[in-house]
């Protein structure tokens, strides 16, 4: 027995000999290493591609500063928000998050900055299917699995509060100061090619991800519970007479659709068959987005404010301009077939669509967009007095593209037939893309025709504008939601479609072809607010004719 417990003890020895005893501090610094050299590659791909040509010593340099910084600034962010209690957890929850970060960033050309984390906040269900894969659970695996694996290893040596804070700092000053020195040995070489590649800041990982939901969270809570800022006022409805009829406008408010890709602008592939069919459109094919994701344009391109001056958290409780249709008597409805209005249609009628209400049309948590139609004509024959009516577009979000369109509008093969679509050479992804864009073109059609039938009571008419673009593997970018200071015409410059009845011409005199000489000069989601206001002629401080699509096309007596 004695023999027996002698082994037992001997084993116990041996495997406490195999640990490993580290501080905090040296703890802290292997994570930094690890995360530093493991889960940046998408910003080493990026130094690598703008290094100088030419000298050696000056790109060595460059990357040796920036290796340092980075090292330096991972374990500073470790350090802080690590408690010796919680080092390992904590250290563990960063690797995952730097895991799902490095995932998207490698796989899509996404940064990971706040409003990336706004449009990931604003994922429906449906959308995070579409995201996850084999792939990124496996990647899951080796980049957190295998060091939590190791971190069992290591047994922390005590350390006395004071001391322990004591050397975390001293490592942190350590680091800064290297780095600092490094840098310094170069300085005009640093700091210039620092400065013209300051898109390079947006990468470093999971510094930039962690400070960005930071300060997302200040924001969120800086916000508090305002109440709502009314706006135009002064707004009066246009004033009747004899010759004037009921407006009817219906406004479809497209998902990820870019300019390039319709047909009716040029594109090469005839993705919108029935539009250039049609000769009464007018397509504008330089519209400038107001963001490059759903939760900034939506609410931006309905905003009193322009792009520049645009704060999402002041629209959230700011009126747009459909409180000011409202508010003049427009009947204004908003029917929903995305992830949302992202606060526009908070005090606006609002129809949304499901599996329940429209089997025939919905499969798997989504819907057809051709569903925003169910019921419409209807709704327009049966009304009264001036009407707008919004469709919100499922359209052409990404990553699946073959989801979003009927088997019928399979007219581009092959196509990308799966969720991870990076996995899909470029022609099946394009051909899927179009797809999505001839769908598109199949239901601007359709509501066309819906609106034209009500001619003989109303003046109608109908604009269609997407709210941003989408990379397409361009440039090793896909999906949208790039900052848009450093984003790629693809995810900015979005399709404007406009049809009017020759009765809604005649009430807001427009003049000759001066709409399709208009349509080729630039144009902004800047101009929407005064667009909406004009074609019911609202009378309001808050329009301006300059903003309005129409408005230098209009004959004034």
């Amino acid at each position: 027995m004695n023999a027996l417990l002698t082994k037992v003890s001997q084993k116990q020895r041996a495997i406490a000999g195999s640990r490993l005893a580290l501080t905090a501090p040296a703890v802290l610094m292997a994570g930094a290493l690890y995360l530093s050299i493991a889960l940046n590659d998408p910003l080493w791909r990026q130094v690598l591609d703008a290094l100088p040509a030419g000298s050696i010593w000056v790109s060595g340099g460059l990357i040796a500063s920036l290796a340092l910084i980075l090292l330096a600034g991972t374990y500073t962010l470790l350090a802080m928000v690590a408690p010796a209690r919680l080092l390992k957890p904590v250290v563990l929850l960063m690797m995952l998050v730097a895991t799902l970060c490095h995932y998207f960033m490698r796989r899509y050309g996404a940064v990971i900055d706040t409003q990336m984390l706004v449009n990931v906040v604003e994922t429906h269900r449906g959308e995070v299917r579409e995201l996850l894969s084999p792939t990124l659970l496996a990647e899951v695996v080796i980049y957190v699995g295998l060091p939590a694996l190791a971190l069992t290893r290591i047994d922390l040596k005590p350390m006395s509060l004071r001391r322990a804070s004591t050397t975390r700092v001293l490592y942190g000053v350590a680091l800064w100061g290297l780095a600092v020195a490094v840098a310094l040995v170069q300085y005009k070489e640093v700091s210039l090619w620092l400065r013209a590649h300051a898109e390079l800041r947006e990468y470093p990982n999971p510094v930039v991800p962690v400070v960005s939901a930071v300060r997302l969270l200040a924001d969120q809570l800086a916000d508090g519970h305002p109440s709502l800022i009314s706006i135009a006022e002064d707004a009066e409805p246009r004033a009747a007479s004899a010759s004037s009829r009921r407006r009817v406008v219906v406004m479809i408010v497209g998902e990820t659709a870019r300019a390039d890709h319709f047909g009716i602008n040029g594109y090469g592939r005839d993705t919108t068959p029935r539009l250039s069919a049609r000769g009464d459109v007018v397509a504008f094919s330089d519209m400038q987005s107001c963001g490059t994701s759903t939760a900034v344009s939506v609410p931006c391109m309905f905003a009193l404010e322009d792009r520049r001056h645009f704060d999402r958290n002041q629209a959230r409780h700011t009126e747009n301009v459909l409180d000011v249709l409202q508010r003049v008597g427009v009947t204004v409805q908003w029917r929903e077939n995305n992830s949302g209005c992202q606060g526009v249609c908070n005090r606006i009628p609002t129809q949304r669509f499901s599996a329940e209400s429209h089997p025939s049309q919905c499969f798997d948590g989504e819907c057809h967009d051709e569903v925003l139609l169910s019921d419409l004509r209807a709704q327009l024959q049966h009304g009264t007095g001036d009407q707008l009516i919004v469709l919100h577009q499922l359209g052409s979000h990404g990553p699946a593209y073959f989801r979003r369109y009927p088997e019928r509008f399979q007219h581009f093969t092959p196509e990308c037939a799966q969720d991870d679509a990076y996995r899909c050479d470029t022609t099946a992804l394009v051909n899927s893309y179009d797809n999505t864009i001839r769908y598109t073109d199949h239901v601007i059609d359709r509501t066309i025709e819906l609106l034209s039938r009500l001619q003989p009571e109303a003046d109608v008419g109908l604009l269609y504008v997407s709210d941003h673009g989408e990379s397409l593997g361009e440039g090793g970018l896909y999906l949208h939601g790039f900052p848009y200071a450093l984003a790629p015409a693809s995810q900015t410059r979005v399709p404007l479609i406009a049809w009017l009845s020759s009765g809604l011409k005649r009430q807001l005199s427009l003049g000759g072809d001066c709409l399709r000489r208009s349509a080729a000069s630039p144009h902004s989601h800047d101009e929407i607010f005064s667009t909406l206001l004009g074609l019911f002629d609202v009378r309001t401080t808050a329009y301006r004719p300059r903003d309005d699509l129409f408005g230098d096309c209009r004959i004034h007596a």
